[in-house]
């Protein structure tokens, strides 16, 4: 090969990689400007539980992965299918961006719906969080989600439990997660956290999972430090992969975010690349089950009993 055809691929190279990264840098390192908000400005807490009014049976709607995509009628179809809930559960990435913006179109959409004024339990995703290298929880979060504060000190994000007289639901933050010292901290409140709950069904909720359902979002650092003291947990949810599945206890859940391509490390017990909504019913037992936001169908469930 002739040394210019030699020069010319090389700055031919050189010059796409200089496009791919000025594309991805806006999505790597930038946060794009907060649209302009036409609507009224709606100030809002989201309500949590009443523990002095906790239920014989204890009712969770379970919602994955959202990007402010649920219009008022699918909460409204929500409701109608799951009339008796007392609660919802959210693993993160209900708005697309923190910011402001997304958080009003979620409150116009939610404050008309049959949902509005049900409590919440919700983990932020990564969504929730602004971009760059020094990445924060938007401060939106916290005054929309006014979340217990017991979780471990010394640890950003929102970390925290909710007990029930059948259930501890505990909450992890995964997104500020990838320094040592915050692993260790937040490990070592895991498992106190899980070791004080007495005879109670454990949950835990998380954005980012243990064991990934799509390409390119195994996260080795959440699997190597959490998997085996979250496999003493009854079940485990999380989202980010836009897509259903489970394993043992160990759920991925998804009802409106695109579907990712699929790749795994181990074969699923299910999977399901359709958007799906969850429910939690506990009493004497824990029963899991899922159904398709489509139809309502169910296509999964786990049942848990303690001896």
């Amino acid at each position: 090969m002739k040394r210019w055809i030699k020069y010319i691929v090389i700055f031919a190279l050189l010059a796409g990689g200089v496009i791919v990264c000025a594309i991805r840098w806006q999505a790597w390192f930038g946060m794009p400007n907060e649209p302009q908000w036409t609507g009224d400005t709606i100030e809002y807490t989201f309500p949590l539980f009443d523990h002095d009014t906790t239920p014989e049976q204890l009712e969770i709607l379970v919602l994955g992965d959202i990007h402010n995509r649920l219009k008022r009628e699918d909460y409204d179809t929500l409701a109608a299918r799951a009339p008796f809930i007392d609660g919802i559960a959210q693993s993160g990435d209900w708005m697309d961006r923190g910011q402001n913006y997304y958080y009003q179109m979620l409150l116009r959409e939610w404050t008309n719906s049959a949902l509005y004024g049900t409590p919440v339990i919700v983990a932020p995703g990564n969504h929730e969080y602004s971009k760059g290298v020094h990445r924060e929880l938007s401060p939106v979060w916290e005054k929309a989600f006014e979340h217990p504060h017991n979780g471990p000190a010394g640890v950003p994000g929102v970390q925290y439990y909710v007990d029930f007289d059948q259930v501890r639901f505990i909450v992890m933050d995964t997104n500020p997660l990838d320094r040592l010292v915050y692993l260790t901290r937040m490990l070592t409140w895991l498992r106190e956290a899980m070791y004080t709950a007495g005879n109670r069904y454990i949950i835990v909720m998380m954005h980012h999972p243990v064991l990934s359902v799509a390409k390119g979002r195994f996260n080795s650092l959440i699997y190597s430090t959490f998997r085996h003291a979250l496999g003493e947990a009854d079940l485990v949810i999380a989202g980010h992969d836009h897509s259903y599945m489970r394993k043992g206890g160990f759920v991925v859940s998804n009802i409106s975010g695109a579907p990712k391509r699929q790749q795994f490390r181990y074969t699923p017990d299910v999977i399901a690349t359709e958007p799906v909504y969850s429910i939690i019913k506990a009493d004497s037992c824990l029963t899991f089950k899922v159904y398709r936001f489509s139809d309502g169908q169910i296509i999964d469930s786990l049942y848990v009993k303690h001896d």
